[in-house]
């Protein structure tokens, strides 16, 4: 599989999320669905935010560094899975009422620990 053919299915599916999570606010309530309804909500939006981040990131990166690698494409979409996972468990703990600052910058802590400890393991290589 070649890296354009690779980017266009991460692209499309990363629409097809998207789409998929605006029919969930358009049919249906996400206050009165259940449980169900917001595990298909936030894994659509997952999935929607990881893909648009990490085809972002990768761009970005190659317009930076002037080319475009698998090597880029690995920390691109390693950060954007990071970052959507992030933004998702702020919804996910605003939904719960846990979405306090201490809570937010606990979350955010981890998250970043996360990145630095796959840093370091691509330090150690």
């Amino acid at each position: 599989m070649t890296l354009k053919s690779y980017l266009w299915g991460i692209g499309l599916a990363s629409f097809l999320a998207l789409i998929s999570f605006t029919a969930i606010l358009w049919f249906v309530s996400p206050d009165g669905g259940g449980a169900g309804i917001l595990i298909l909500l936030f894994s659509s939006l997952f999935l929607a935010l990881c893909g648009g981040f990490g085809l972002a990131g990768f761009y970005w990166r190659g317009r930076r560094a002037g080319r475009l690698s698998d090597s880029l494409l690995t920390v691109s979409f390693r950060e954007g899975t990071l970052l959507a996972l992030l933004l998702v468990g702020f919804l996910i703990m605003n939904v719960y009422r846990v979405f306090y600052w201490w809570t937010a910058l606990i979350f955010l802590i981890l998250t970043a620990a996360i990145e630095m400890a796959f840093l370091y393991q691509e330090k150690e290589q």
